[in-house]
């Protein structure tokens, strides 16, 4: 297994594994903090958000709390999600 759960339901992950952590684990929501993402890297099903994180910039920390916030609001629905 190339993913980790740090909460049940929610996983962590590379991009490469995100489609096959979608698939066995039936997620229904991807946060990606890929600065460069244009699209999904799941199958398109999913709802996908995007909070660009860009390692080159300064003062990232409201972006993480937005990425953070999604996943506690997917928590808290009973949803199952994957940040990566």
């Amino acid at each position: 297994m190339d993913y980790q759960s740090f909460l049940e339901g929610l996983f962590i992950c590379g991009e490469d594994v995100v489609p096959s952590v979608v698939s066995e684990e039936k997620l229904t929501l991807i946060v990606d903090v890929r600065a460069e993402a244009k699209n999904s890297a799941g199958s398109g099903k999913e709802t996908w958000i995007n909070v660009p994180l860009d390692s080159a910039k300064s003062n990232q920390a409201i972006l993480l709390k937005e990425a953070i916030e999604q996943l506690v609001q997917a928590y808290q629905k009973g949803e199952r999600a994957v940040l990566h």
